[in-house]
C-alpha cells in the first residue's frame, strides 16, 4: 500500500478546502485555518491540493488566472511542498464563446497552444517542479463546461482534443524542466447520455499517466422513492421471491448493506446491476481499467455527508469505510486521494464541530489520516459475490460496513469506441465551487463530486410525469424513450422505463443534489471548482 510521504497514511493524502488568496489577508488566514484544520483532523499535512481553471474566463484569461493560482500556492506558508491538482476545461462558457465541440476541435488542432504551454510554464516559474493536470474532469456528466456529448461524432473530437492537449501539456512540461501527469478524469455515475465513457470517451494509454475518479457519497437509488427495493431486506439477491420495499429513501438509506449497495451499484435496480444498459460508469469498472492498463490509480475529488443528497445522509461515515474498503481491497497503486472538505459546492464540510458530522469526521481521519496502529484502517471481512441472476446472492455481509468490490462487468477497453447505446435520461448536472477573490476581479473555481447519480434533462423529466408508480406500469409518454431491450425478470420494458424513471424524479424533486449555481436544477452530479457540476442519478458521489 502506498504511503504518505509525511506519515502513514493509507493512501497519499490530498484535499479542497478553498482557495488561498496571496492578495488578501483576510481570505488566505480563512484558508490556512481551514487547511490547518483539516491536517490537524487526518494527523497529517496534505500533500495535494486541488485547484481549477475557471471557464468562465475567456481562454485568453486563463493564463493570467494560473498565475494567480500558483502565486498564491507559493505565498501561502502551509502549502510549501504541496502538489497542485489542476482541473482544465476543455471549453469557454464566457459570453460569445462557441459550443463545446467547436472548442473540441480548436484545441485538436493547436488554436490554443499557446496557453496550454503558458499555464505550464506560470506553474513551473512560481516554483511547482510537479503538476498534475485533469483535463476535461468529468467529462461524463452533461451539465460540465467539458462534457464529451451525446453523440459519436462529438465524442471523438473531444478524444482528439485530450490527445492533443495531453501531447502538448507534456512537452511543455519537458521544455520547462517540470514533471507534467496528466490524469483521464471521469465521475463515477448511475447514467450518462455519453454511455460509458471507458468505452465512449478513454484517449488511449499514450496520452494518459493516471486514472482517476471523482466519487461522492450523495444518494438517488433507480426506483420509485415511495417503493424502493431494500437489498437488505430482500436477501440480498435480485428479484428476491420475497421482495421488501422501504417508503422512503431515508428509511433505505438508514440500512448500511443498501447504501453499500448503491456505492458499488449506482445503477442497480431489482432486476439488473446495471439498471442503465451500459450507461453508468462506476468506481470498481474505473479500478479495473487502471490495473488492465498498467496505470496509477487515484481519487481527485471524494466527499460524503451532502444535505442535499437524496437521503438527506448529513453524516455519513458509511461511504467513508466503503471507499477506504474498496481501494484496500482493489490490488491498484493509490496516487492520491483528494477529500472535498468545503461547502462551496455542498454541504460536504466535517472537521469543524459546527458542520454536525462527527461520525464521518472520525471515519475521514479513522480510514485516511494518519491514526495510532490501534484504530488503523482494516479490510472488510466479507467477499462481494455478484451476478445478474435471481435468487443470486450480491453481497454476503460479514462487518457492519462491508466492502462492495464486484467483478467487472466488461473488459475496461484501452481504445476509443463510441458504441451507438439506447438513449435514456441524462444524468449529469454540475455541482461546482465558487470562492470570490478580490483582486482582478477573478473568481477561484471550486470543485465538484463525484459518483453522482446521473440527472436528467428537463425533457426527460416532462416524460417521467407519465410513468405509473405501479408495479411495471407505463402511461403514454409524451415523447419516446429509447431503450436498450433489457431483459428482465417480468419482461418488460417499461418495468426498467418505469424504474429509471422514478430514480431519476426522486432526484429532480431533492431539489439541488449537491454543489451547484444557485438557479440550477441539479440533479446527481460531481464536484468541481470554477464551475457549478452535479449529476443526478448517479450520485455515488457528490
Amino acid at each position: 500500500m502506498a504511503q504518505n510521504a509525511t506519515g502513514a497514511t493509507p493512501f497519499p493524502l490530498g484535499v479542497f478546502v478553498g482557495n488561498p488568496n496571496y492578495y488578501d489577508l483576510t481570505e488566505e488566514a480563512s484558508f490556512e485555518a481551514n487547511f490547518n484544520a483539516f491536517s490537524d483532523l487526518m494527523k497529517t499535512k496534505p500533500q495535494f491540493l486541488d485547484q481549477y481553471s475557471d471557464q468562465r474566463l475567456p481562454i485568453s484569461g486563463w493564463v493570467g488566472q494560473a498565475s494567480w493560482n500558483a502565486a498564491s500556492m507559493a505565498q501561502s506558508p502551509v502549502l510549501k511542498g504541496v502538489t497542485p491538482v489542476i482541473g482544465l476545461p476543455m471549453t469557454s462558457t464566457a459570453p460569445g464563446s462557441g459550443t463545446p465541440d467547436q472548442f473540441y476541435k480548436d484545441f485538436a488542432a493547436g488554436k490554443y497552444d499557446s496557453v496550454l504551454k503558458g499555464m505550464v510554464k506560470t506553474w513551473a516559474d512560481h516554483g511547482f517542479a510537479t503538476q498534475i493536470w485533469r483535463p476535461g474532469w468529468e467529462m461524463n456528466i452533461d451539465s460540465m463546461p467539458s462534457y464529451a456529448g451525446n453523440d459519436a461524432a462529438t465524442r471523438a473530437d473531444w478524444v482528439k482534443a485530450f490527445q492533443h492537449i495531453s501531447t502538448v501539456l507534456h512537452a511543455a512540461g519537458k521544455a520547462e524542466g517540470v514533471s507534467v501527469q496528466v490524469a483521464w478524469n471521469p465521475s463515477v455515475v448511475n447514467y450518462s447520455h455519453a454511455g460509458n465513457v471507458i468505452q465512449t470517451a478513454y484517449p488511449g494509454n499514450q496520452y494518459v499517466d493516471i486514472i482517476a475518479a471523482d466519487v461522492y457519497g450523495d444518494v438517488f437509488p433507480y426506483g420509485s422513492p415511495t417503493h424502493l427495493y431494500d437489498w437488505d431486506k430482500s436477501g440480498q439477491v435480485l428479484n428476491s421471491s420475497h421482495p421488501v420495499y422501504d417508503s422512503s429513501v431515508q428509511q433505505w438509506a438508514s440500512d448500511p448493506v443498501n447504501l453499500q449497495h448503491y456505492y458499488t451499484y449506482p445503477a442497480a435496480n431489482q432486476w439488473s446491476l446495471d439498471g442503465s444498459v451500459g450507461h453508468a460508469t462506476t468506481l470498481q469498472e474505473l479500478i479495473n481499467l487502471a490495473k488492465s492498463t498498467g496505470k496509477p490509480f487515484a481519487i481527485a475529488e471524494t466527499g460524503a455527508g451532502n444535505t442535499n443528497d437524496g437521503a438527506r445522509l448529513s453524516d455519513n461515515p458509511t461511504f467513508v469505510k466503503w471507499l477506504a474498503d474498496t481501494l484496500h481491497q482493489s490490488g491498484v497503486h493509490v496516487s492520491f486521494v483528494n477529500i472535498w472538505d468545503s461547502n462551496s459546492d455542498g454541504q460536504y464540510r466535517f472537521t469543524s464541530a459546527a458542520d454536525h458530522k462527527p461520525l464521518e469526521a472520525a471515519a475521514w481521519a479513522r480510514y485516511f489520516g494518519d491514526p495510532p496502529p490501534s484504530t488503523s484502517p482494516s479490510t472488510s471481512k466479507s467477499a462481494l459475490v455478484a451476478t445478474d441472476s435471481s435468487h443470486t446472492p450480491v453481497v454476503a455481509v460479514a462487518d457492519t460496513l462491508p466492502a462492495a468490490v464486484p467483478t467487472p462487468t466488461s473488459p475496461p477497453q484501452t481504445n476509443v469506441t463510441d458504441h451507438a447505446t439506447g438513449t435514456g435520461p441524462e444524468h449529469g448536472w454540475w455541482s461546482e465551487h465558487h470562492d470570490s477573490i478580490a483582486n482582478g476581479g477573478m473568481t477561484t473555481p471550486a470543485t465538484h463530486t463525484s459518483m453522482r447519480l446521473a440527472a436528467q434533462s428537463s425533457a426527460l423529466l416532462s416524460q417521467i410525469e407519465h410513468l405509473v408508480a405501479a408495479r411495471g406500469g407505463l402511461n403514454a409518454v409524451t415523447a419516446p424513450i429509447t431503450a436498450a431491450e433489457a431483459s428482465h425478470v417480468d419482461g418488460s420494458t417499461a418495468a426498467f422505463l418505469a424504474s429509471h424513471g422514478f430514480a431519476l424524479l426522486n432526484q429532480h424533486l431533492a431539489g439541488n443534489a449537491g454543489r451547484v449555481e444557485p438557479g440550477q436544477m441539479v440533479l446527481t452530479g460531481s464536484n468541481s471548482a470554477t464551475w457549478a457540476q452535479d449529476s443526478i442519478l448517479t450520485r455515488p458521489q457528490h
